[in-house]
């Protein structure tokens, strides 16, 4: 079967040498087939040269819309969400999705700070204020 990355789907879809999409389901994901003037092709993955599967098929429909296809079938009927066998994990999206958070909160802290540097009902306290309320509360 012929294959497709991206960016020579958008060249062939551009060129009118594809006629539609077909997002068929694998398992609990779902792989894009593009029905073509020379038969079927399937998206694969620019760097992994493997076949591109979508968790979720609105990514999917966004690609077809992208490339300018005015519709295509899909199919549900082979479709198993409990089938976890295809999906597979990444471990760097966790660890950046937990640095994004990690950041986001920090970002919201000082803001919150920020706002209150600039509210003019802040009390300002000199560091030896601070720091003798700070003794006397963990002097015991």
């Amino acid at each position: 079967m012929k294959t497709f990355t991206i960016e020579q789907a958008r060249s062939a879809a551009a060129s009118g040498g594809v006629l539609s999409a077909n997002l068929r389901p694998v398992g609990s994901v779902f792989a894009l087939e593009f029905e073509t003037r020379n038969g079927s092709a399937m998206l694969i993955a620019s760097v992994s040269k493997e076949v591109r599967r979508f968790v979720n098929p609105i990514k999917a429909f966004e690609i077809v819309r992208e490339l300018g296809l005015e519709g295509g079938h899909y199919s549900v009927t082979q479709w198993n969400p409990d089938d976890d066998m295809d999906r597979h994990t990444r471990p760097d999206r966790s660890l950046a999705m937990k640095k994004n958070h990690e950041a986001a909160e920090l970002k919201r802290v000082l803001d919150e700070r920020i706002r209150m540097a600039d509210d003019p009902k802040t009390k300002w306290l000199d560091h030896e204020e601070v720091f003798a309320e700070l003794e006397s509360r963990y002097a015991d």
